[in-house]
């Protein structure tokens, strides 16, 4: 009897190992996702931290445009605009960008869908501050609403304002590059 009660709990024993090992495992394995979920990217891009002035200035086309249709394939998101304005440039009727598969959410619209008050509002005016969000590995994106205008920096549209909405032509930031690039004329 003594025998079969020391086998038992050697069993009772081992079984509370493995149980306790498993638990580990799971802890450790479960830290370890969320800590490669949660991993931000560490340093913004150059591109998206250009400062607006120097982005003018070495942008060879920007376009105030309207978002007329969106395609969706292999995690690109590819959107096509008409050009209302040929702000600097070459002459075009429409122009189609790409960017990661990532679309607004409406909890986080806000953040994709400001205009900043028609671009009065400070916040927008300091460098890294604009539409465009950089994801956890470093990459860029954008979200655009079919029939939305925007101000469109095809060679910076990595950049924080590389994209931004313009629904009025009053709005200060489109009168701002506007400006710039007459003054740079002269």
């Amino acid at each position: 009897m003594e025998g079969m009660v020391i086998n038992n709990t050697m069993e009772v024993d081992m079984i509370l190992n493995r149980i306790k090992s498993y638990a580990v495992t799971i802890v450790l394995s479960t830290c370890l996702m969320m800590t490669q979920e949660s991993e931000a990217c560490t340093v913004a891009p150059d591109e998206y931290m250009l400062n607006h002035e120097k982005m003018i200035q070495q942008s060879a086309d920007i376009y105030l445009v309207k978002a007329i249709s969106k395609k969706r394939e292999n995690k690109i998101i590819t959107t096509t605009f008409d050009v209302l304005d040929v702000v600097k440039g070459r002459d075009r009727k429409q122009i189609t960008i790409s960017f990661p598969d990532f679309e607004y959410e409406k909890n986080s619209s806000h953040r994709f869908m400001t205009d900043f008050s028609l671009h009065n509002d400070e916040k927008f005016w300091k460098s890294g501050v604009g539409r465009s969000q950089i994801l956890t590995n470093c990459e860029t994106v954008a979200s655009f609403r079919l029939g939305y205008g925007y101000l469109l920096f095809p060679k910076f549209k990595s950049n924080a304002k590389g994209a931004e909405i313009i629904n009025d032509t009053s709005d200060k930031w489109y009168q701002f590059v506007k400006e710039s690039i007459s003054a740079d004329l002269k």
